[in-house]
């Protein structure tokens, strides 16, 4: 089968869509099919440019195609006769972003007529695929409650888990991804003022902005935790992260609202490690469970107690992680499935 895989292209922006669109590129060539990214520009800023964006992706045409699979708005527009979609996540800053500080478009009249255009857009739209499925049980229900579309969750792995292993567990935790608001790295420092252990936090990721790192490194300063927290504000390799998560107690990802259980979840379960989240950070519920393979904290006391709880029990950390290796072989989260999933 010939397969294009449609996403969205922002110059000099990469994170998981784009890892993801070229693993299952690489994979659907593995299983003996032939495939294809394509890439749709998107720009959101000013928000007057989304309109012409969405009308962009309705004019491709893509001839030579037996399947398309498509990831995210805009690009999900691109029509074809045999689409399947596979959904990281709708136009958040349209649906539940809305009246947030994350919402990016202004709520003005010009504003509202963006945002039911995007609306009004998608449930048109969304109905010409064959199937839908989703990144997590939590975007699938944001497309029912806002679009009034099923779908089916089918949850992504990472390309090669052979790498993560797990040699200890000392007396760190551990934070990678990208340093911005939304990924809250602030909370977990802030929580780290109120630990009562000695353990340590390693934060590692590139941030967004400078205003990003200088407002994490004023949290770390107000609360005088320059020997507790280490901050390395920059991408690191792959044996650096192998590395740290290989030694840490455990691993803290706290974003807001996430789509999706996030490859930092499923890269620490792989790893044995435990995970800390928070109520609030929705898609990484789908693998932590309260308990059993981590903690799912409230606010930053919440967070300071699972951090003491892990930091003070060796062996509890132990126990959970293993019992999150388990999970990901009870969810089937495996390039079988979603390959015979997208091309069926």
């Amino acid at each position: 089968m010939r397969v294009a895989i449609v996403n969205n292209q922002a110059p000099f922006v990469r994170g998981g869509a784009e890892l993801l669109a070229e693993w299952l590129h690489q994979k659907l060539e593995e299983y003996g099919h032939e495939a294809e990214i394509v890439r749709i520009p998107f720009q959101w800023n000013p928000p007057e440019r989304i309109i012409d964006h969405m009308l962009a992706a309705r004019l491709v045409r893509l001839a030579n195609i037996d399947r398309v699979v498509a990831f995210k708005f805009p690009a999900y527009y691109v029509p074809h006769e045999d689409k399947v979609l596979w959904l990281l996540h709708q136009f958040r800053q349209a649906y539940d972003l809305w009246g947030t500080p994350f919402q990016g478009i202004p709520d003005t009249s010009a504003g509202c007529r963006i945002r039911n255009a995007i609306v009004g857009a998608d449930r048109r739209h969304l109905t010409e695929v064959k199937r839908i499925y989703t990144n997590s049980k939590i975007v699938g229900h944001r497309l029912r409650l806002y679009s009034e579309i099923d779908s089916e969750p089918l949850y992504p792995p990472l390309l090669d888990s052979g790498p993560y292993h797990c040699e200890a567990y000392e007396d760190y935790f551990f934070m990678p991804s990208r340093i911005n608001a939304l990924k809250r790295q602030y909370m977990a420092v802030e929580a780290m003022a109120k630990v009562s252990g000695a353990t340590k936090l390693v934060i590692a990721g590139p941030p967004d902005t400078p205003g990003d790192l200088a407002q994490l490194m004023d949290v770390v300063h107000e609360h005088e935790l320059e020997s507790r927290v280490e901050v390395i504000p920059r991408w690191i390799s792959d044996d650096e992260k192998l590395r740290l998560l290989a030694g840490a107690r455990g691993v803290i990802y706290i974003p807001l609202g996430e789509d999706s259980y996030g490859y930092v979840t499923l890269e620490a379960f792989h790893a044995r490690k435990p995970v800390i989240t928070l109520a609030d950070s929705d898609g990484t519920h789908e693998l932590v469970r309260d308990g059993r393979n981590g903690r799912i904290a409230v606010r930053a006391q919440g967070l300071a107690d699972a951090i003491d709880e892990l930091a003070g029990d060796r062996a509890l950390a132990e126990r959970w992680g293993q019992t999150a290796l388990e999970t990901i072989s009870e969810l089937d989260i495996s390039w079988d499935r979603v390959v015979r999933c997208l091309t069926a």
